[in-house]
Parts: structure tokens; sequence; C-alpha cells
């Protein structure tokens, strides 16, 4: 190829050639993934470290040989377990706080609420309606339902009562005197009887010597029969009113009138339950009824309310738990706990009061166990006295999660048991 030519093709690929080109930086960035493997290698060696030292804390049992159907079963959720010691925890679970006895509030008899009971509000002193958080004592009347149609019923069933008393007083007192006045009417027949005898004997001589006419014969003859059928009549009457009648007339007013009195008493008690009372002392959970709604003790359908609250004894708690099969073993009736809530465990009010919970004890094991959980129901109790009538409701809450902590049952030594005296 020609000189010039040569030169002309070089000339043209130089000028193709990207002006102002920097240099590769890929020298510098080659470091990069060495550091990157360093840090994933120490971070690797860190958890590796810490799941070695965590490993070793597990209890023995943990590390057992897995089944030889190969299936892992799943770890408990509710409650985990330590060893047991004197003195220590076996077993932790967490549960929810459920009352006791919990009484639904039901009117006995129906009707539309016309008062309800009025409390003093604490912030502002003002007196308002019940609502849910008060406390009543048993008995105290919570609210009025109408009572017209229940006074007519009772007022109708006294005035039934008192003629139905009456006829038996009078039946009492009269037939005594019944009796007398049958005794003399029958004494009167037979003298009655007696006289007409005579007269017909006489008029029968004197009928011979046709000395009478017959039909004073047949007369003084039908007098005498009807008045010995009289006599009859009355011997029969008194032997009724001696022998049974008496008595049966006496018992069946008795019973009318005891059958009266059930029915005031019914109506009476009708009338006393338009109040509605506290069946216990406790605290008002849930309120139903409002100022003018219509209760009925069986009404299913809406706009008319089967009972008027709920309410309990919130001094008297229980924990409702699900314990694991595998730690049900570690669980005794009577097995003392302790009892912490879970939304004031970092209280300091509540920790000064109770540093370590409330004491409680398993008050029982449940017969059936729940097969989707794997668990056993069990309930353990707050101690009688643990909870004080001015915190009934403050920490330990129906429906509220607590922790529970269970000893070893061998160190099972109530203070509610040692409170009851032994039966001799």
């Amino acid at each position: 190829m020609p000189t010039s030519e040569r030169s002309g093709l070089s000339d043209r690929v130089q000028s193709l050639r990207l002006s102002g080109r920097q240099p590769s930086p890929a020298s510098r960035l080659q470091p990069l993934p060495w550091i990157f493997s360093v840090v994933l290698l120490l971070t690797t060696i860190a958890f590796g470290y810490r799941a070695y030292r965590v490993g070793s804390m597990v209890p023995s049992e943990d590390s057992e040989s897995p089944p030889a159907s190969g299936i892992v079963a799943p770890a408990p959720t509710r409650s985990t377990s330590s060893v047991a010691a004197s003195g220590e925890i076996v077993l932790q679970s967490k549960g929810y706080v459920i009352p006791i006895s919990l009484v639904q509030v039901s009117p006995k008899v129906g009707g539309q609420l016309v008062r309800l009971a009025r409390v003093k509000d604490r912030d502002t002193g003002l007196e308002r309606e019940f609502t849910e958080g008060d406390k009543f004592q048993k008995d105290e009347i919570l609210a009025w339902i109408e009572r017209a149609e229940y006074e007519s019923d009772y007022h109708q069933a006294l005035f039934n009562y008192q003629a139905t008393v009456e006829r038996y007083e009078d039946l009492k007192k009269t037939m005594p005197e019944e009796i007398k006045q049958a005794e003399a009417d029958l004494e009167e027949t037979r003298a009655t009887a007696a006289q007409l005898k005579l007269d017909y004997e006489r008029n029968r001589r004197l009928s011979v010597g046709s000395a009478i006419a017959q039909r004073e014969l047949e007369q003084a003859k039908f007098t005498y029969e009807a008045t010995v059928a009289r006599q009859r009549k009355l011997e029969a009457s008194l032997r009724i009113l001696r022998d049974s009648r008496y008595e049966r007339r006496l018992k069946t007013a008795e019973a009318e009138m005891q059958q009266a009195k059930a029915a005031l008493d019914k109506a009476k008690w009708r009338l006393d339950n338009t109040e509605v009372r506290a069946p216990v002392t406790g605290t008002i959970l849930t309120k139903k009824a409002e100022l003018g709604n219509i209760v009925n003790p069986s009404a299913f359908s809406s706009g008319i309310s089967a009972s008027l609250c709920e309410m309990a004894d919130l001094t008297q708690l229980e924990i409702d738990l699900s314990i694991q099969e595998r730690d049900v073993a570690n669980i005794r009736e009577g097995q003392r706990c302790m009892i912490m809530p879970e939304a004031y465990k970092d209280d300091r009010e509540f920790l000064a009061r109770h540093p370590q919970g409330y004491r409680g004890e398993v008050s029982r094991l449940m017969p059936t166990a729940d097969r989707a959980k794997g668990a056993v129901p069990v309930r353990v109790r707050v101690l009688p006295g643990e909870i004080s009538s001015d915190e009934a409701g403050r920490y330990l809450r129906p429906d509220l999660s607590a922790n529970v902590s269970f000893y070893r049952a061998d160190e099972k030594v109530s203070p509610s048991r040692e409170l009851r005296p032994e039966k001799k």
C-alpha cells in the first residue's frame, strides 16, 4: 500500500477515538470485596459464639434425641420450665384473669325500667346513674321496674285471701251451731211424730163406730207418716254432720284459704321483685340496659334486654392457664404460686405493695385437655385477703394477662390452707 494511503487511514482512526476519556477506576475498587468478606466472616463468628453460649444454658432435657418418627415436637409457647430446686420456680406461664363467680343480674319479672340506682361521682361529687366500675353491696337496689300491674294483681290476691279467711272462720264457728240446730229439729220432729201417732190411733178406733169421717182418719194417717219420714231425714242429716260432712267442709274451706294465701304470696313476690337488687357484693362489669328499656328474663328478641348488668366480686379472682402436656407433671392441686399482672410488672406503686406479686395456689386441674393446643387448662386462684377492697378491680381486672410462677410441688404449704380450721 502506498505511504500516502497508510497515513490517511491512520489519521481517520485517530479521529474516531473518544476525547477526554479518564482512566478506569477498576484498580481502586479491587480491595472492597475483600473488606466485605472479612466483615461477613467476623459477623458469622460472633453469632455462632452467641448461639453456643445460649445453647449451653438450656436444660439437658431439650438436647434429647428426636422421636423415632422423625417429627420434632413444637416448643411450648406459653410456659417455660427451669431446674427444680428448693424455693425456686419450676414453671412459669402466662394466663388471663377471670372472676371466680360472674353473676348476670337479671330481673325476675319483666317490665320497663322507670328508675336506676344513683351513686355519687368521685370526681365531681354529683349524683349520677350507676355505670361500669361502680361497687354495690349485697341486696342494694340497682333498678326499679314499673309496678302498676303487679300492684293490681297483689290487691286482687289480697282481697280474695281475706274472703276465704272469712269463710273459713265463719264455717268454723257456725258448724257446731248447725249441729245443735239439727239435733233440736230432730227432737221436735220426734215429739210431733209421737203426738200424731196417738191422734191417728185414736181416730182409727173411733172410725170403727163411725164416730169420725173417713177423711179425717186418712188425714191423720198421712200426716203421721209424713212426720215419720221427716224424722228419718233429720236423723240422716245429723248423722252426716256428726260423722264427716263437718270435717270435710272445714278442710275444704281451709284448703281454699291456703290456695288464696299461695296466690297472695306469689303476687307479693312479683311485686317485691320490681326492685332489682344486687345478688352479691361486687363491681359492675357491664351495663346492658338503660332507663326506659323493657327488661324480661326470658327475652330473646331485639329491643328487649334479658338482663340488667353483669357484676362480680373482684377480690375473688382466678387465673386461667393452658399448661403444655410436658409440663403438667410439675403442677399439683394446692401448689403455691406467685401472680404478677403483666400490665403492672414495672409499676412502682404496685411493686411497693406487692414486690413479687399476689400469692396464689392451684385450685384445680381441668379433667380434660385441649387437643388443638396440646395443653391442659389449669386454674390458679388468688389467696383470700391478697386483694383488698380498695385494690379490687385496680391491678387485676377480668381478661387482663398475668404471669404465674409455680413453686416446687413438695413445698405447697399454702397460707390459705393454714388459715382454714381443721374439722374435728
